[in-house]
């Protein structure tokens, strides 16, 4: 068996943690994540979604968050002035207008509408998208911006995701479009969604593509975690709003979740949630990654983790409060999967 010392601290932690404490590792970036920021472009239409806009615009910042670089460069773009009206009537100053942007094959343009939008010809936008897509540009529409994509004849090969509202004017002036009837839609280089409720999702999936899986699960444990499961509850784990897993699973994870001060032995857990030691063993390796006591190990030091950075709690009263026997013992557990001693996270606060 490999003796966690010898693994980097960003390998150390099972999947599900290292998606959640990935801001928070040392960790060597990969090659692909190493390449130039990417520019993203927000093209804010008239009474554009400030909703909409916030949530893919937080995609993006919580990806250079997560890896203490950037991998995006964002700004804004009025069509023809400065500045754009939102739907709450609020008018936001942006970066520059269309005439005077600059694209390459890395860049992003993303084209935000809203509920309120009045939709038709802008020749402009229609001239920016045709010149973006033959430069290689990756293109989104949210909510129904994406008219303007199929206006430009930059998704005829695909079906686009739009505001239902939208859909029998699409019927009308691009007989020929395809429509889809899911919540967002992606294709290579084109992604489009539908509104508020499914832009992150839209967001996440460019981000995977062009990042990484890791990046974008890394992303949804941040501004992701309160989405609701289907019993209308906001699971503290993905695992728990997955439903795949098997109720013992998600029964054992709650009890640790329950019980961080004093661990109960895994024994213990099995028997609460009545399964055999051997078969939580297997459900942990096959749904999780790791054995039920890793799993716990990292659920404690997670939790360790947040109580350092949002309390004024003592180290040794941290220890106590995630089920350690001694702040040595604490602090050895933590610098093996975080890479640094707790002391520095408070250092990093002062």
């Amino acid at each position: 068996m490999k003796n966690i010392l010898s693994t980097s601290p960003a390998s150390a932690f099972s999947p599900h943690f290292q998606n959640v404490n990935r801001a928070f590792l040392q960790q060597q970036p990969s090659a692909r994540l190493e390449q130039p920021p990417r520019k993203v472009v927000f093209l804010l239409l008239e009474h554009f979604s400030m909703s909409t806009f916030s949530v893919a615009l937080d995609a993006c910042v919580t990806a250079n968050l997560i890896y203490s670089r950037k991998l995006y460069q964002m700004q804004t773009c009025g069509i023809d002035q400065p500045k754009a009206l939102s739907d709450l009537g609020i008018a936001i100053p942006t970066d520059g207008i269309l005439d005077d942007l600059q694209l390459d094959a890395d860049s992003v343009l993303v084209v935000c509408g809203g509920y309120r939008n009045e939709l038709g010809p802008l020749p402009k936008l229609t001239a920016k998208l045709c010149e973006a897509a033959q430069r290689g540009v990756t293109l989104c529409g949210i909510w129904n911006g994406s008219y303007y994509l199929s206006a430009a004849g930059t998704v005829d090969e695909m079906p686009i995701a739009i505001h239902q509202d939208n859909r029998a004017l699409m019927r009308e002036c691009f007989p020929e479009q395809e429509l889809s009837y899911a919540a967002y839609s992606a294709g290579p280089g084109r992604y489009t969604c539908a509104g508020p409720n499914s832009v992150l999702d839209m967001m996440l999936d460019m981000i995977s593509d062009q990042q990484g899986g890791a990046c974008a699960q890394s992303i949804e444990e941040v501004i992701g975690r309160d989405r609701t499961s289907a019993e209308g509850e906001c699971p503290s784990s993905l695992m728990l709003s997955d439903p795949q897993a098997p109720q013992a699973l998600k029964d054992s994870i709650m009890l640790m979740e329950k019980n961080i001060d004093e661990p109960l032995p895994v024994n213990e857990i099995a028997k609460l949630v009545g399964i055999s030691r051997r078969q939580i063993e297997r459900l942990f390796n096959r749904h999780v990654g790791s054995s039920p006591a890793r799993y716990y190990l990292e659920c404690r030091l997670t939790q360790a983790r947040q109580l350092l950075l949002q309390s004024n709690l003592s180290i040794t009263d941290v220890s106590v409060a995630c089920g350690f026997v001694s702040s040595t013992h604490f602090s050895r557990s933590y610098r093996r999967l975080f890479g640094h001693p707790p002391t520095d996270v408070r250092r990093g606060r002062e």
